[in-house]
């Protein structure tokens, strides 16, 4: 019968049964048979002459079993991608490793997507840089003093953008979409966004009945710079998915995470991890469609595919990034936060 051996074995069966009935002291046979005396007494220890399985007994997860129970149900449910899962671990243990995750995934059968779930998700049509889509979330109060986050990310590139404003209004829209024009090193054609009265009156109607036509801010803007202003339907958020997913991204790793004793606390620390994910977070999804690991990456690929599309280089679209930190000086003193309405 063919004998299977570790890869590091220094002796056969043969070998070993002659240790084991050898009367030779320790020290001849090791020399006789070019090993340690440490083999040697294994060896005249042993019953059998087969190697055992060297993996441990109890084999120790650095995820306690509900993280474990939390990934599992995430990617049976809805087979996110590795990095989302492992954000959504990170809110219950902020120290769980991208590769703890795996791990867990990969003892369970289920670190490859089946073909099945493959085929059933839904692609985006495919666009060029330049379609953003554009949304507002609530940040924690401070004395009592509502904050709002504007939001806008790229559909071909992922990168982001966002700025904090005390209020959701549509004047506060239209700056913020100058900022967007100023930020993004490629030209705005599209920006997708809900019915929200700051982005539409679509949804207003008189007294009588009568919807309103006259154009909102946001409309106004998107016409001055040729850019084609979508709506979502009504009462259905999933549509702008991808930028109520970069909402939750944001929180978990900012707001959700630490308690700020200001406004431009909160705002500097905001502006860190903006810089941090458009330069270094990885995208999986940017992986399987550009090749690229993160949003940076994204607008050098695209510039070498349609430099024509773009304003800046991407090296200098690198140092406006690391230069947003400046742009947040202290403007108020500090204020009390208040928990966050989601």
């Amino acid at each position: 019968m063919k004998q299977t051996y570790h890869s590091n074995a220094t002796t056969n069966v043969h070998i070993r049964c002659e240790i084991k009935t050898s009367n030779l002291p320790m020290n001849q046979l090791a020399a006789k048979y070019n090993v340690s005396e440490n083999t040697v007494l294994k060896w005249k220890d042993r019953e059998e002459f087969h190697d055992r399985s060297s993996r441990p007994h109890t084999i120790y997860y650095s995820l306690a079993e509900i993280e474990q129970e939390v990934i599992k149900s995430v990617r049976r449910s809805a087979w996110l991608p590795l990095e989302e899962i492992t954000e959504v671990v990170q809110q219950l243990n902020p120290s769980a490793s991208r590769s703890a995750v795996y791990r867990t995934l990969r003892v369970a059968g289920l670190n490859t997507v089946p073909q099945q779930q493959r085929e059933k998700a839904k692609k985006f049509k495919a666009y060029e840089p330049g379609y953003l889509h554009v949304d507002v979330t609530y940040l924690p109060k401070l004395d009592g003093v509502k904050q709002y986050l504007f939001v806008a990310i790229d559909r071909a590139t992922r990168l982001l953008f966002y700025w904090i404003y005390d209020a959701k209004t549509a004047d506060n829209t239209k700056d913020f979409m100058q900022r967007c024009k100023t930020f993004f090193p490629f030209t705005i054609t599209h920006i997708l966004t809900d019915n929200g009265l700051e982005f539409t009156n679509a949804l207003l109607v008189s007294k009588k009945g009568e919807r309103c036509t006259k154009p909102s801010k946001m409309d106004e803007f998107c016409k001055a710079e040729n850019i084609d202003h979508r709506l979502t339907k009504p009462g259905t958020p999933k549509t702008n998915g991808m930028v109520e997913r970069a909402n939750g991204i944001i929180k978990s790793n900012t707001i959700l995470r630490e308690h700020y004793a200001c406004k431009d606390e909160m705002n500097t620390h905001l502006m860190k991890f903006l810089v941090f994910y458009l330069l270094y977070r990885r995208h999986g999804s940017l992986k399987k469609e550009l090749g690229v690991k993160t949003p940076f990456e994204a607008v050098e690929k695209w510039f070498e595919i349609k430099p024509e599309i773009f304003l800046q280089k991407p090296l200098e679209f690198k140092n406006k990034i690391l230069l947003l930190n400046e742009q947040t000086k202290p403007k108020q003193d500090c204020l009390t936060q208040q928990p966050c309405e989601t």
